[in-house]
């Protein structure tokens, strides 16, 4: 696995630096109606991108397990109290049952 890990990680970076190379150019990066105008070579416009929109990805999925975690823990809660509602019904009708005469 750590094999397949350094692979991964070695085509990654493989990959960002003929990317960065081959996107040198410089554009401009302006937010219309503000008065802001950045000069950037075209990768780190396309890297900045990507990151932007991997932590926007990660804290979707942070809320959603946060959510998911949450609705366990009342489930947990729940089942525990059924299961000790039925505990103190089966105690309650083993003293309702009459003894056997033998």
């Amino acid at each position: 696995m750590r094999i397949f890990s350094l692979a991964a990680f070695i085509l990654f970076t493989a990959f960002c630096v003929i990317v960065a190379v081959s996107n040198r150019s410089i554009v401009s990066f302006s937010l219309h109606p503000l008065p802001f105008q950045w000069d950037m070579p075209l990768y780190i416009l396309l890297f900045a991108g990507i990151f932007i929109g991997l932590g926007a990805g990660a804290l979707v999925v942070m809320g959603k397990s946060i959510k998911q975690s949450r609705h366990n823990r009342g489930q947990s809660k729940k089942i525990q109290a059924l299961e000790s509602q039925v505990n103190d019904l089966g105690e309650s009708v083993k003293d309702l049952t009459p003894p056997e005469n033998s």
